[in-house]
């Protein structure tokens, strides 16, 4: 009898699925912190959990989106800021391949297991051109997720052209240039490093800066990755899709831990000794599992389409662009309504700030705010094209 071949997604994906019980003990330690404890971060490079995206020319596993987002749900399962770190520092690997030629890669993936940060709006910048490239006099960038265990940090930049014009661009340049200000005192998501940075006095040479507006349409990629699929994937989505991938994943872990509860735990002022005999929670676990379930398959017809175009070599409307960022917002919306109803029947216990449900639900409400998933901004903008109107977004 043969042997059956794993592939490369599930063995990555059973090498997450194996991790959840670790990052689930260490959760507490990694909001402390404010950073993943170097236990966590030996064992996402061990098993190549950050690799995703990475060329395999460089020793990655050179994936695609469906591997990305099954993977970043179940280290979410485990755990919400390892899981942020995690789809954060896999799209910034997407991302330098795409936008960035092969003599920056050749200095970016010298390390096999480089971890990459970064954040395209600055607060403050002050920059020059100079002979061969730019010097930044200060600049400063906030939630900059995962600075803490960065190798190299990548920027948004507005430079002005011949004509006066300002366009945007983006930079790549060695963490060891940068400082981190000790400011990530927050809600959620507090083991993710998502400090701001800054640099003042950096010199970052021409190969590694290039046009936001060509960067887009894969100008720059180098020649060894023009015909491979991942890095045809539509740019705007995925880059939608890397603020929303733990969904899914904090959703099923707040389900995983409300059920342990339900067994053992009662329905103060009623007769009922655990809730999993009370009618209440039977509702509260069905809808919040069909909301899941549905998320689930929101998600995952939106990543199957990245995929399946970028396999084929072809381009996305507007309209379809709109909806697959509609896809995600809608997920978004969805595991928010899951989680809530299972918090619903948490029970005062999930006052402690180290209840693990408690936990999920700030971790997820935090990624609920960005503002590239609001669900109302998505949905509505979805409307406006079935409506016949023009997109009120130039994010596409």
């Amino acid at each position: 009898m043969s042997k059956e071949t794993v592939t490369v997604r599930e063995e990555l994906v059973n090498k997450a699925h194996a991790l959840i019980p670790k990052l689930r003990e260490r959760a507490e330690e990694t909001e402390e912190l404010g950073k993943m404890p170097d236990a966590t971060i030996e064992d996402l490079k061990r098993n190549g959990i950050i690799n995703v995206f990475q060329p395999k020319m460089y020793g990655g596993f050179q994936e695609n989106f469906r591997t990305f987002t099954e993977v970043t749900t179940e280290i979410a399962r485990g755990c919400g800021s390892t899981a942020w770190f995690v789809s954060l520092t896999n799209i910034r690997g997407f991302m330098a391949s795409y936008v960035f030629g092969k003599q920056a890669l050749d200095e970016i993936f010298v390390k096999q297991d480089a971890v990459l940060a970064g954040n395209f709006k600055p607060i403050t910048i002050d920059m020059e051109k100079v002979d061969g490239g730019y010097f930044i006099k200060e600049a400063k960038w906030p939630f900059v997720s995962g600075c803490r265990h960065a190798d190299w940090l990548y920027f948004g930049v507005p430079l002005e052209d011949e004509n006066g014009e300002v366009e945007m661009a983006i930079i790549i340049v060695p963490s060891d240039e940068a400082y981190i200000h000790d400011d990530w005192d927050v809600m959620g998501l507090r083991g993710s490093a998502s400090n701001s940075v800054s640099l003042k006095n950096v010199f970052v040479p021409e190969h590694r800066v290039s046009l936001d507006r060509l960067a887009r349409f894969g100008h720059y990629t180098a020649e060894e990755l023009k015909e491979i699929a991942v890095y045809r994937t539509p740019f705007v989505p995925a880059l939608t899709l890397s603020i929303v991938a733990p969904a899914l994943g904090l959703a099923k872990a707040a389900m995983d831990l409300q059920m342990k509860t339900v067994e053992r735990s009662h329905i103060g002022n009623t007769f009922y000794n655990k809730q999993s005999e009370a009618a209440v929670t039977h509702f509260q676990i069905a809808n919040a599992q069909l909301k899941i379930d549905s998320a689930e398959l929101h998600l995952f017809r939106a990543v199957d389409m990245l995929d399946n175009y970028a396999a084929e070599g072809k381009t996305m409307t507007t309209d379809e662009v709109v909806r697959v960022k509609a896809d995600f917002g809608y997920v978004n919306q969805l595991c928010k309504e899951a989680i809530e109803l299972l918090v619903a029947g948490a029970g005062s216990r999930f006052a402690y700030n180290t209840n693990p449900l408690q936990r999920v639900y700030r971790d997820f409400m935090t990624m609920h705010l960005h503002g590239f998933i609001t669900p109302s901004s998505l949905v509505e903008t979805y409307g406006r094209v079935l409506c016949g109107q023009e997109p009120n977004t130039y994010f596409l």
